[in-house]
């Protein structure tokens, strides 16, 4: 597998227009070969950053029956889910892992009884914000490299379809079924994924070896991996890579904060004519971003017989 590529951000937004273009390239490689990145310098606070992994671990330390209170509502894909409630690989058992999803957080402020606490409701929103923010510059970048209008992502993703996921990954105290993982194989459904990790480790994800690669911690930096719908955009010029997260054999617990960054339910996602040609014919059909990202979420949530 090639190497995950640290990208670095830095004055991007100030930058002049040719080393504007240098990351937007760094980014097209990034995207077109591997699929992920590690991203610094893009502006992330992190007083924020530490703000939602201290709300995230306060709420998963609760007993099950205060969690329980806060169910998940797979009609707005929100809510907790305990371990074992989801599965991202249809061929093994359910995920050990816990999660508790927010999507479309600033406008569901008039809901409180889906929230925990209104601290908990304040805590996501201003994380919310703030990481939406910093996918936007990235996929700034993206429309560059593309030579698409600079807005033309941040125009259709305004955040009703963009998810807020804290994940919680508890030392096994039960032998796991079976290649049982953390978190199945998988890809993402929509354009990026920002993914906040903690130094326990347990990511990997998959080279075009076909070998399950670990993507480790490193500080100060961010894991951004492109998604289906980016790959529908470009015909695969860009890579929907799977990945998956290994059980927590270890003694110490995982905690991360991923960021589904998904066009609006209602945009339309046709392949770029530009990505087109007699050697790449148009691989995908049309869809729109909400009916793609709905079906895919429910078929995650199956939990019958695997095969």
């Amino acid at each position: 597998m090639t190497n995950i590529p640290i990208i670095d951000f830095k004055n991007f937004t100030t930058n002049s227009d040719g080393e504007r273009r240098k990351i937007a390239e760094e980014l097209d490689w990034a995207a077109s070969k591997v699929g992920f990145m590690y991203v610094k310098n893009l502006g992330i606070d992190p007083i924020i950053l530490d703000a939602a992994f201290a709300s995230s671990r306060t709420f998963f330390s609760q007993p099950q029956k205060l969690k329980n209170r806060s169910g998940y509502y797979q009609e707005i894909n929100h809510g907790y889910q305990a371990s074992e409630q989801q599965r991202l690989d249809s061929r093994i058992a359910p995920d050990l892992k816990e999660a508790f999803t927010m999507r479309d957080v600033p406008k569901n402020h008039n809901r409180p009884e889906i929230w925990p606490s209104p601290e908990f409701y304040k805590t996501a929103k201003t994380a919310f914000d703030e990481f939406l923010r910093g996918a936007n510059i990235v996929m700034e970048a993206f429309a560059i490299a593309l030579d698409l209008p600079k807005d033309f992502f941040r125009e259709c993703h305004q955040g009703d379809n963009t998810a807020l996921r804290y994940l919680h990954y508890p030392v096994l105290d039960k032998e796991p079924i079976e290649d049982q993982l953390g978190c199945g194989a998988h890809t993402d459904f929509g354009t990026i994924t920002l993914l906040f990790q903690d130094d326990v480790g347990g990511l990997q994800v998959k080279g075009r070896d076909n070998v399950w690669h670990d993507a480790i911690y490193i500080p100060e930096t961010i894991i951004i991996n492109t998604a289906d719908l980016v790959a529908t955009w470009t015909n695969d010029r860009y890579c929907s890579t799977p990945h998956r997260v290994k059980p927590m054999n270890s003694n110490t617990d995982r905690y991360s904060i991923a960021f589904f960054v998904d066009p609006d339910v209602k945009t339309p996602v046709s392949t770029f004519p530009s990505c087109i040609s007699k050697e790449n014919p148009k691989k995908y059909q049309d869809t729109t971003a909400g009916a793609y990202v709905a079906q895919r979420i429910a078929d995650s949530n199956k939990l019958g017989s695997y095969t």
